[in-house]
């Protein structure tokens, strides 16, 4: 092979391993979102279910990680489980407790498909390393190089993690770390730390090769590229929406502004759920190439110290509960978006005489709903949904 021909596939390699369009940035502003009937069918063309077996699940948190074959997702006082697409247990990874290779806490982890490793974040910024069968491998420790770190996610057989913005917390905005925890890369901070008492939250997803990442005191949402470069990915525009210069708020006051909880994409889409208050829970679905954009408004319910949100995109494919995506996989080619219902909500829909004079866009998917639902009781285990997007 020529030094040009390699050069060639090289650049061809660097391109595909992360593709974001730059200039012209979104900016995302919920004031000027508009509420609107959104169907199913306008975004996707299947639907399919996933009741989870063999194990009894309580209280499933809103993380969900992916692989050609499997998914991962984080259950309370159980720990991290890996499923497979039938809704088989394959393995629990790792197990919750105070002994060795165990941990306290389990909602945020991450996968890393091409080494097969797993990575738990406990407590004090402890990281947690297991093989794909569960098996502990060894502690990442991290507060050597900051406290609190408020979001982390594998890249590229590495892991990135952002810190929080809160004064004493690191020098550092984010760093990436080998599998051992040897800094690659790291980024100083630009701007002062905040010094009030409001608490940091932020984020990461990962899309076409990137990985993005928020923060709640920053108007912007950045990616971080195949060569390590931060640049700005879209803006959250000021306004009456963003937390103000004021360090001593009321909780009450505080609630009066937007914190984004989660956000993702697809080719055509990007997702934002972003809420004001407990009760006021939004999901905004903007079209990248047009910017139009559609805001849901969703109902909250606490469970413990989480909530549990309905509503969602109106399901017509088989008339089903409104389907609210929790985040986004890619899979043979193809795009899939995925929610989480519980059996008595299925059971209690299928009944309802709305239900019933339905016609929807596939009957035969109406009539595998009713067989599912007639088949679970309303205390078996969460169902899986997954949409296919449209190409």
């Amino acid at each position: 092979m020529t030094k040009n021909a390699t050069l060639i596939i090289l650049s061809l390699l660097l391109i595909v391993s992360c593709k974001h369009e730059e200039g012209n940035y979104y900016r995302f502003n919920p004031a000027t979102l508009k509420e609107g009937r959104l169907l199913l069918s306008q975004i996707a063309d299947d639907i399919s279910y996933i009741p989870l077996k063999d194990i009894n699940l309580g209280l499933v948190y809103n993380n969900f990680q992916f692989t050609d074959e499997s998914v991962f997702l984080s259950v309370k006082d159980i720990g991290v489980l890996q499923y497979s697409y039938s809704g088989n247990l394959l393995n629990n990874i790792g197990s919750v407790g105070r002994g060795p290779g165990q941990y306290i806490f389990h909602v945020f982890f991450s996968i890393d498909e091409k080494a097969k490793h797993i990575y738990v974040l406990d407590e004090n910024d402890n990281i947690k390393v297991y093989s794909e069968t569960g098996r502990f491998l060894r502690d990442i420790h991290t507060s050597k190089y900051g406290t609190f770190v408020n979001a982390f996610n594998t890249y590229n057989s590495r892991l990135f993690l952002s810190f929080s913005m809160k004064e004493g917390s690191s020098q550092y905005k984010w760093i990436i770390i080998d599998s051992v925890g040897n800094i690659v890369k790291k980024k100083e901070r630009n701007s002062p730390p905040y010094k009030g008492s409001i608490g940091d939250n932020g984020g990461t997803y990962k899309f076409n090769g990137c990985i993005y990442y928020w923060n709640l005191f920053s108007d912007t949402v950045f990616y971080v590229n195949q060569d390590f470069e931060e640049k700005p990915a879209f803006i959250v525009s000021p306004g009456s929406h963003r937390l103000p210069e004021s360090k001593n708020l009321s909780m009450d006051k505080l609630m009066e502004y937007m914190k984004i909880e989660k956000i993702f994409e697809s080719e055509r889409y990007r997702f934002i759920k972003f809420y004001y208050s407990p009760e006021k829970n939004c999901l905004a679905i903007i079209e990248k190439k047009t910017g139009k954009s559609n805001i849901i408004y969703l109902e909250s319910q606490k469970e413990g110290f989480f909530y549990n949100y309905t509503g969602g995109i109106d399901n017509d494919l088989d008339n089903g509960i409104a389907f609210l995506p929790k985040d986004y996989f890619l899979q043979n080619s193809k795009e899939f978006l995925i929610d989480l219902i519980y059996p008595y909500q299925i059971k209690t829909h299928i009944l309802s005489e709305h239900f019933k004079s339905s016609v929807p866009k596939y009957p035969e998917k109406k009539k595998e709903l009713e067989t599912l639902a007639n088949n679970l009781k309303e205390t078996d285990n969460p169902v899986l949904v997954l949409v296919r997007l449209k190409d």
